[in-house]
């Protein structure tokens, strides 16, 4: 959360506390001040019970330590609608936000004891009613409110930092081990086959050799690869092979009859192969997946974009549920560049991937295909759904203001083409038909979205005026 979003926050929560009087915002306070700890009980009192939150909370942890943390941030809020430190109170519960992400308790949770908190208070004012009861309700609950939404913004913002470290940790992990790993695992794997291949063939009777989980290549992978690689095909494809070649391996070693050992050994190493192939497609895609993701905006790029499309067209014609995509493009970029510099483009396009993330949902795919070109593939969407999200980037990206590291100041727009897949097994020809309704877009003015008509709809139409005519 940077300094323009607090002092906007800061603004909003001067707001609230305005459209109140100094006496009421003195006797909401006085309120909270003379029930704070009835408040904070009741508080507590709901998240001892809740079977999620065990994890979280015990009462000697409670009783230690929570109470009077939560009780100084119930005087604290409310005591700034009095003493006027709004930035203060902002950070205090952006700080507390990052706390509950460190810690990893949901926001959910805590929106829930909140309510607690504000059923109390409706209890405690109906036993000694009023006149100026609604009014100091009203209040109590804005508050109440608006810390929290700053505390689950600052929790999201934590959340998703936290997750990208541990994205960036993955393909570290990937990469170093294939600089480290490559070779050495696919002679572990050999060594191990080759060991049982010579007890078994040597005539030793009864002898004794490790299951491959239990390997050094099978203890990699279980333990280290398997993470590096979270997210391949190919993971669980292996480890279920691993277990399957183990069980052969216990069966050879209990076996007494020569053919059916061989037909074991013979097994083991078919499986072994497929391992092995499994694992050096796994070291190929590390190879690659750093390239997978535009540097600038940390989109996909266009390496892997004829893959997705072509799975989700698939999906859709499958199950006949509703694709859409969108072309988006910046208008007058080149200006951008020309009067405020490359630094100041690259923060526009930044910006423009900011806003097809904060309009996307986690099932959708943002690309940056190339210069000041996106697409955003839109998973079980219909048109009304896509149009909705058209609008709301192109007005987004029209009412932001992009600072340069000059201090200049400037804003841009976008064209936005927008298109429903219409069943053509070719995504090539769902491609071209979003490109053509972005360049419709532009043709026709700039800064709006445009919807594309495929053949069915312009055949209908046709054949409508036909009619009329």
């Amino acid at each position: 959360m940077n300094n323009e979003c607090m002092a906007m926050l800061a603004e909003q929560w001067e707001h609230i506390c305005q459209n109140y009087s100094s006496d009421d915002l003195l006797h909401a306070f006085q309120f909270i001040q003379d029930h704070s700890l009835i408040l904070v009980e009741e508080f507590y009192k709901k998240m001892l019970v809740e079977k999620e939150s065990a994890e979280f909370f015990s009462d000697d942890l409670i009783q230690q330590r929570l109470l009077d943390t939560l009780n100084a941030w119930l005087l604290e809020s409310f005591s700034v609608g009095i003493n006027k430190r709004y930035i203060e109170a902002v950070q205090k519960q952006h700080m507390v936000g990052h706390v509950h992400a460190r810690v990893g308790i949901p926001s959910w949770l805590i929106m829930r004891g909140v309510c607690e908190i504000e059923r109390k208070v409706f209890e405690l004012m109906a036993q000694k009613p009023q006149h100026d009861m609604i009014t100091t309700c009203s209040y109590i609950v804005q508050i109440m409110g608006f810390s929290t939404e700053i505390m689950c913004r600052s929790y999201e913002a934590k959340t998703a930092v936290n997750q990208e470290i541990k994205h960036s940790y993955r393909l570290f992990s990937a990469m170093q081990d294939v600089a480290v790993q490559k070779d050495k695992q696919r002679s572990s794997l050999l060594d191990w086959e080759n060991e049982l291949m010579f007890k078994v063939f040597s005539g030793n009777v009864g002898f004794h050799h490790p299951i491959l989980s239990k390997s050094e290549f099978g203890l990699w992978f279980i333990h280290k690869a398997s993470y590096a690689f979270t997210g391949s095909d190919q993971v669980q494809l292996i480890i279920d092979r691993i277990y399957q070649v183990d069980q052969l391996n216990t069966a050879v070693i209990q076996c007494t009859q020569k053919d059916e050992l061989l037909e074991l050994i013979q097994q083991i190493r078919d499986l072994n192969r497929e391992i092995q192939l499994l694992v050096d497609q796994l070291f190929q895609v590390s190879e690659y997946i750093e390239s997978g993701n535009d540097s600038l905006t940390q989109l996909l790029n266009r390496r892997y974009l004829n893959t997705i499309i072509s799975r989700e067209i698939t999906f859709s014609r499958q199950n006949g549920t509703p694709l859409s995509l969108l072309a988006i493009d910046a208008d007058f970029f080149k200006s951008i560049n020309d009067k405020f510099g490359h630094a100041a483009g690259d923060l526009a396009l930044k910006f423009m991937a900011e806003a097809l993330q904060k309009y996307s949902q986690g099932s959708d795919y943002a690309f940056r295909v190339g210069g000041e070109e996106f697409l955003l593939l839109l998973v079980d969407t219909d048109v009304k759904r896509a149009l909705n999200i058209a609008e709301s980037i192109r007005k987004y990206v029209e009412n932001g203001m992009i600072t340069t590291s000059q201090g200049q100041q400037f804003r841009f727009t976008v064209s936005i083409g927008c298109v429903l897949y219409n069943g053509h097994p070719d995504y090539q020809k769902f491609l071209d038909t979003a490109d053509t309704a972005l360049y419709a877009a532009k043709n026709s003015g700039r800064n709006r979205v445009y919807l594309a008509k495929n053949e069915l709809q312009v055949a209908v139409a046709n054949t409508a005026e036909s009619v009329q005519r």
